[in-house]
């Protein structure tokens, strides 16, 4: 782990179109201000996670898929 704070400016939730990525999104913002303190968390990881969830999100919201 880094000693340089963590970020997460890229989990913008007012660009998301889709509420459940919305709150997705939110509970990311919450839950990445605990959990980067942690001794083996990985910021690029849980990057990587939450951006493929938003994205598909996203994606069923504009099929139509999402409930």
């Amino acid at each position: 782990m880094s000693s340089e704070p963590v970020r997460a400016e890229w989990l913008n939730a007012s660009q998301l179109t889709s509420t459940a990525a919305r709150r997705f999104a939110e509970y990311c913002q919450q839950n990445f201000a605990v959990v980067s303190n942690q001794e083996h968390f990985d910021a690029e990881l849980y990057q990587q996670a939450a951006k493929l969830v938003i994205e598909r999100l996203e994606q069923a919201a504009t099929t139509g898929e999402q409930g």
